[in-house]
């Protein structure tokens, strides 16, 4: 098995750092702390750094191919302008002040996928909802804890609801907007903590943040058989993305919540790897 790791690329700590974008046009890196409701921008070329300060959680969001972003925040999804100066809010999902939009991004065809995360232990209301480009809206899964990681193939939905400690695999129904045909792709190993972020490589494996495990696994999703680890020295990795001009780069965020001891918890890592990963969709509505 492979061994990678990662330099610091952002050396400041976030309570909860989460989501990596990487927008190719503007060679930027794009990561939300959801704690702290900012949006965090590094732009590769000069490492010019900026900040979005937002009046709720930003657990989710998404670039718009027209510009500005799609927010998923405490209370529902939201639409920013390029600008920053409107910012409106999407009428569905509604969702209950029990939960909060967690893990979420765009599918290759410009649909945003958002799921949200339980406030208060043990409820289970969290979901998994879509939006599509045309403002249609579903909630695809319900009785959630954790929404998390998301990887897409084809019609196939890989998703992760961390508690449970597996992948799973789904087939999307993109006209009735429905997720069929649940398979259990792999389990993790509870040594290994709990999988949080998700993103695929051109091969059609998976990249998994272990939260708690303080790597991010490369699987092979057919089997489960781990091809590859990425060490972060933060025990609580949170995500992960591909970027940079090869789209060979793993960014991968991490979380300093409860972990104060942890010098390098809460930074952003990247590691130039042998494979080139799957591209970041924009939201098309």
């Amino acid at each position: 098995m492979n061994i990678y790791r990662p330099d610091i690329l952002i050396d400041e700590r976030c309570a909860l750092g989460e989501g990596p974008v990487w927008d190719a046009a503007s060679r930027t890196l794009y990561y939300t702390d959801i704690l702290n409701g900012r949006l965090h921008s590094f732009r590769l070329e000069d490492q010019q750094q900026k900040t979005i300060q937002l009046n709720q959680n930003l657990g989710c969001f998404a670039l718009r191919e027209q510009g500005g972003f799609v927010l998923g925040m405490s209370a529902g999804v939201y639409l920013r302008s390029a600008d920053g100066q409107r910012m409106e809010k999407l009428q569905e999902p509604n969702w209950s002040a029990m939960v909060r939009a967690n893990d979420g991004k765009c599918d290759p065809d410009g649909r945003f996928f958002c799921g949200t995360s339980d406030e208060v232990e043990g409820v289970c209301q969290g979901g998994l909802y879509v939006i599509t480009p045309d403002g249609r809206c579903a909630r695809l899964l319900d009785g959630l804890r954790c929404a998390n990681g998301l990887a897409f193939a084809g019609d196939t939905v890989y998703f992760i609801d961390s508690p449970r400690r597996r992948v799973e695999r789904f087939t999307f129904d993109s006209d009735a907007l429905t997720l069929q045909h649940m398979q259990v792709a792999f389990s993790i190993d509870p040594a290994c903590g709990l999988p949080d972020g998700m993103t695929m490589d051109e091969e059609g494996m998976l990249w998994v943040a272990h939260w708690g495990g303080g790597f991010v696994g490369r699987y092979d999703p057919q089997n489960g058989v781990l091809l590859a680890k990425v060490e972060v020295p933060a025990s609580q990795t949170t995500s992960c993305c591909f970027g940079g001009s090869d789209r060979q780069t793993l960014f991968i965020t991490t979380a300093a919540v409860g972990k104060e001891d942890e010098p390098h918890a809460g930074k952003v890592f990247a590691v130039h790897l042998p494979m080139r990963g799957a591209e970041c969709w924009k939201f098309r509505g």
